[in-house]
């Protein structure tokens, strides 16, 4: 679709910090969309502004080449990673101080940005801005088609923060009800963000694709042996069965935790008998731990071989603002999931057919319900629900109905 004889049309896409390898359900998004983009026929640059702090050590590092690195992904997927001290000082300083990304706004809008990536805007054929803490950069590419992905609705997800974060909720909600004046149009993850922006001015007879929170199959697959590796250095016996809470530190996954770790400490007995523990995956948990039958790993490098390893998702959110990633990642895993009907909002999952609905007073009936079924008739029943619901799922055939609705990706 975006190939023509002798040359696929660039499309770079700018975010605010380095996407692979994929550890939290915003790198996910992103990273999915762009590698469904280039197996569509796009050459495809992420361009991130800012690294991770293991970049900024080693210069020898692999894939940096002095002030960058890059890495390519796959055929036609690069990411470039901008490692110039400025940037990296400020997502650091930010990221200390629980500091929402207001600064990287202000400067893009500026103009102020990386000699670099000037250059891939000026060959650049779309620009697509990772959240609307992204937005379009004034310069002779302004002309360009600019589209924006939609992650959530931000105002909202700062709205539920801590204090730094609600003092710039009425700010985003600003930028939010400007973007599709701003942009070309943008690939909204829900009916709830893609209701908000076609009520704004300039959103009425918008097309505002939706682009779910699907994910490659093929990426979790995983190697033979790799879910008794993992289980042994988790200290997991083949008659337990583990339940994997994946999740970044934003707050509605933290206050999920909490509420987890309370039912954990309170019913340590049941959990037990039950044969039945926990696993908190990523950075919801800033750093291991391990209380009883709950464990955490804080953040992973790769979040597919933890999925082998468990036998069960468990979505405890109750509230928050989109689509939750860590389900679409459950049932690329094949794991029946364990959810909140919250948890399922923006889904066509329906409880008991496609998965175990709880609410936090029901949890430990559920949880023997669970654990009474063998495994292998979960194991089947996961199959099922994959099998049913994949094209919901599957990032390349959401991408492939999304810009199709769209002619500037016709080439």
């Amino acid at each position: 679709m975006g190939e023509s004889p002798g040359r696929r049309r660039k499309v770079v896409i700018i975010s605010g910090f380095r996407i692979f390898p994929m550890n939290t359900g915003g790198h996910v998004r992103t990273g999915s969309i762009a590698l469904a983009l280039s197996r569509l026929g796009f050459e495809v640059l992420i361009y991130s502004l800012a690294g991770r702090n293991a970049d900024y050590g080693s210069k020898a590092a692999p894939g940096r080449q002095g002030s960058y690195r890059i890495d390519q992904l796959a055929p036609h997927l690069t990411e470039e990673t901008h490692l110039g001290l400025g940037y990296g000082l400020l997502q650091t300083a930010g990221r200390r101080l629980d500091y929402p990304r207001v600064w990287q706004h202000s400067l893009l809008q500026r103009g102020w940005i990386p000699g670099r990536l000037r250059k891939a805007l000026e060959s650049a054929d779309l620009i697509l801005c990772d959240m609307p803490w992204v937005p379009p950069v004034p310069g002779p590419w302004s002309s360009k088609p600019w589209l924006m992905i939609s992650h959530n609705l931000e105002y909202r997800l700062l709205a539920q923060g801590n204090g730094r974060h609600s003092r710039y909720a009425a700010w985003m909600e600003k930028i939010e009800r400007a973007a599709p004046r701003l942009y070309r149009d943008i690939f909204t993850c829900s009916e709830e963000d893609l209701n908000f922006f076609r009520e704004q001015e300039g959103g009425r007879g918008r097309t505002l694709p939706i682009i779910r929170c699907g994910v490659d199959p093929e990426g979790y697959r995983v190697a033979d042996g790799v879910r008794q590796k993992i289980r042994a250095e988790l200290g997991v016996s083949d008659s337990q069965r583990l339940l994997v809470f994946s999740g970044s530190g934003y707050a509605p996954n933290v206050e999920a935790l909490q509420v987890v770790r309370e039912f954990c400490s309170s019913h340590q007995d049941f959990l037990r008998n039950a044969g039945l523990r926990i696993l908190v995956l990523g950075s919801v948990a800033p750093t291991a731990f391990e209380e009883g039958v709950l464990m955490a790993t804080g953040r992973v490098p790769e979040v597919p071989p933890y999925l082998a390893a468990a036998d069960a998702g468990l979505n405890p959110i109750t509230r928050g603002s989109g689509a939750n990633v860590k389900l679409f990642e459950y049932l690329a895993a094949r794991l029946p999931v364990i959810s909140t009907a919250f948890g399922v909002r923006g889904t066509g999952l329906l409880a008991d057919r496609d998965y175990l609905q709880y609410e936090p007073s029901s949890l430990q009936a559920t949880l023997q319900r669970f654990a009474q079924r063998p495994m292998q008739e979960w194991q089947e029943f996961a199959q099922q629900v994959w099998t049913r619901h994949r094209r919901d799922c599957d990032i390349q055939e959401l991408v492939r109905s999304a810009i199709a609705q769209l002619p500037e990706f016709a080439g």
